[in-house]
Parts: structure tokens; sequence; C-alpha cells
């Protein structure tokens, strides 16, 4: 997989299509398929619905990405991470096709999903950048699910919100359901039907499970009226959602998915979940004075900023973060800008982390103190490239005091950056037991 180029590197929309439509006459999919898009909840509103169909005895599986710690993490099969054995025979089965060697990583982390889900009930696809072109619209939808939509990957989807939502919504397959969204892209909604649908656009009043490939001769003027469902504040205001809720305390933006994915399994009878979300780095208390959440935008740093004034008592923290390229950096920053004390960059070893001199820039231009965290020599790591297990072994040794027990931590960004902190923090408590 790693020699595999990255869905937003060399992408031709053509490419995914054209694959799925020679690997379709060799697998069976019979599946009720769910497609999420949007920008930020994707993750968590496709695993409450996932739990909830497991906890209802159905066969499910639930394709996120990207994933922290291991590539399998993408895989959630029946309430569980699919095991090395599962994930490799359907690596098997796809390497048989010549055509395989075509595939983007993602493209081809898309058809190990469809691949793994051939004998479930329901096949939950969470979309990866995008929607009208993302790998995932291949497959054909009963029901699209738009989280919320806001601005990221401007250099690929548009620099504007409209353009991002429109990037989005021309995916829509099925039966539609809304999260909140702003009123551009609410508007934009009201307008579904008379905006230029892609041809992903499906019928709606009908499913067919022999037919899951996108035909390149639908016309537009097929396309049925949608049905779109909104979410609202009533909907989180229900008896079964208010007592999870209460029962798991939930940050606001995860009650919203909570309330948003009961919305939509109401339509299929099937009740809320009663276990915990079983996902990582969701606001994660991963000890009293420590948070760490994937989030990489300024709607998600919003969100996370006032829960985290409420779990530290209002008291300024200490922000650890690094980001992509391309990301709006600077604004992300200035939304935590006056509720901390310092930002701790930590060094990720990743091609698309930002250049440490352009994030300096950038703390300086904020005016916020700052320090860069290497746990081992960075000019010894940079040139000699060790292996990231001799790396982070060197954190143990290090004299760098890291997290300090009287001061309240934030572990906030990329999932490269959550993925680098978590390795770290558990070395360290091996070292300490």
């Amino acid at each position: 997989m790693d020699s595999k180029a990255m869905e937003y590197a060399h992408f031709n929309p053509k490419r995914a299509p054209i694959l799925f439509k020679k690997l379709q006459p060799h697998i069976n999919i019979s599946s009720y398929n769910i497609h999420i898009i949007g920008t930020n909840g994707k993750g968590s509103t496709g695993r409450f619905i996932a739990q909830s169909l497991y906890e209802s005895h159905h066969s499910v599986l639930h394709f996120t990405s990207p994933h922290l710690l291991e590539f399998r993490e993408r895989f959630h099969l029946n309430n569980s991470i699919v095991s090395l054995e599962q994930l490799e025979q359907a690596h098997n089965f796809l390497q048989q096709f010549d055509f395989m060697c075509e595939a983007s990583y993602f493209e081809y982390a898309t058809f190990l999903a469809i691949v793994l889900a051939q004998e479930c009930e329901y096949l939950i696809m969470e979309a990866g950048v995008g929607g009208e072109y993302d790998s995932t619209s291949v497959l054909q939808y009963q029901d699209t699910l738009f989280t919320r939509i806001g601005i990221d990957h401007k250099d690929l989807l548009g620099d504007s919100l409209e353009k991002i939502a429109l990037t989005k919504l021309r995916a829509a397959q099925g039966n539609i359901w809304t999260h909140f969204q702003e009123n551009l892209v609410l508007e934009l909604f009201s307008n579904m039907d008379s905006m230029s649908l892609s041809n992903n656009c499906l019928h709606t009043e009908s499913f067919s499970p022999q037919s899951h490939v996108i035909q390149d001769s639908q016309k537009q003027s097929d396309v049925k009226q949608h049905k779109i469902t909104y979410l609202s504040q009533n909907n989180i205001q229900k008896q079964v959602v208010q007592e999870y809720i209460k029962q798991y305390n939930l940050p606001v933006f995860l009650q919203e998915n909570l309330a948003f994915a009961n919305l939509f399994l109401e339509s299929l009878q099937i009740p809320l979940l009663r276990a915990r979300l079983n996902l990582r780095g969701r606001f994660e208390k991963i000890q009293e004075n420590l948070i760490i959440d994937v989030g990489h935008n300024e709607m998600a740093a919003e969100a996370i900023l006032q829960e985290a004034k409420k779990c530290f008592k209002n008291e300024k923290f200490i922000l650890i973060y690094n980001s992509y390229r391309g990301k709006e950096i600077e604004k992300i920053l200035s939304i935590f800008q006056h509720n901390i004390t310092k930002i701790i960059i930590l060094n990720v070893n990743n091609p698309r982390i930002l250049n440490p001199k352009e994030m300096r820039e950038i703390l300086l231009k904020l005016n916020i103190p700052y320090e860069f965290f290497y746990p081992t020599n960075k000019k010894s790591y940079v040139k000699k490239r060790k292996r990231l297990d001799e790396f982070y072994k060197n954190l143990i040794e290090s004299k760098d005091s890291f997290l300090q027990s009287k001061q309240y931590y934030l572990v906030f960004g990329s999932f490269s950056l959550v993925e680098c902190f978590l390795r770290i923090y558990n070395i360290m408590n091996i070292a300490k037991s």
C-alpha cells in the first residue's frame, strides 16, 4: 500500500469507476448501502449507525478513513476491526486481477471494503475527499447522509463553501439526510433538483441488488425528485438520545451526530445503540488532564475549544498540534489563541505535514508562545531516517518535559499527529510500568 499514490495525488476521476466495472462481475454485493459524505462527523455518525445495526443482530461493515495506528482500523466488521487474516484474504482476492495495480491507495482501500462486505446485510461507506469523484461513489446507494459541510481541502474541492458543498452534493443518491448546515448549504439542498447533478445521482424509489455500478448512459432528466430529511433540535431532545448523552457524557458535537444517526435509524426501524461509541480519537479523554481529537478545520476547532473549556474548567491549556499543508492553519490556531498557554508542535514523520519554517512564521505572526518537540535529535533523525521504533525508544531517555501532571493538554490536529502522539504516550506508559 505504501507504494501506491494517495487518491489526492495524480487523481483521475474516471479511474475508480473503470476499475470497479472490471471488478463487478467477480463480486456479489446484495447489501443495503449507506453513503456518508461531509466535512466533519462522518466517522462518528457512521459508527453510531454501524454499532446500532450490529446490536440489532445485523451484519455490517463500516469503511472509514484515515486510520490512527494500523491500516485495518479502516474496516470495522460486525463491531470489531477486521482480522489480519480477513484483510489478507480480501487482498489476495484483489491481487488476482492485474488491473488492480492501477488503483490509488484510497481506491484500493475502497475495493478492499467492498470485498470484505460481500456477505454483509449493510455496508456503510465514508467518502474520502469530496464526494462527486470519490472512489466510494462507484457503488449504488439507497441513502446518502450529509454530515456538517465546511471549508476544507480547498486545493482539491474549491476555494469557497459553495464550491465545496456542490462537489459533495453532486454525489447524492437515494434518500438524502442532512445534518445542521450553514444557510448557504441549506439553500443548495433546497435547490438540489434544479442544480446540475452528476451522473452518480440514482433513482430514489428503487434499488436493484444486481446493479451496483454507475451507468454512464444515465441522463440528468431521469433523476427523480430527491426526498430530503433535515436534522432538527427536536431530534436531539428525544428521550433515547438524551439518555445516551447523559450515560456517556457526550460533547455537543457528538450529541448532534448521535441524534443524526438516530434520525436515520428510525427510518430503518433500528433502535439506537446502547454501548459506548467504539471509535478512537473523537474528543477522547485518555487521562484527566489530557484529551485527544482528530480535527482539521475551523469548524472542528471551534467545537473542540468549547468542549475543552468545559473539561478544563475554563483554565488555559497547552495545545499539542501539527497539521497537513493546505489547511487553514492560521485561522485554526487563532481560534485557540486566547485559551492556551503555549503550543507544542510535535514532529510528525509525514510528507504532507507543513514545513516547520512555515509553521513558525504562523506562530510568530499570531504571537503565540510555542516550542517544537523532537523525541530525539532532529538532525540525526532527518539524516539517518531511523526506524520509527528506534525513534520513539529514544523518547524514553529524553530529559525533555513533555507531559506534566499539573497542566491540561489538548492534542488536536491531523490523524498523523494523533497517531504520533499515541505511540509516544504508549511508550511512555510502558516505560513507567
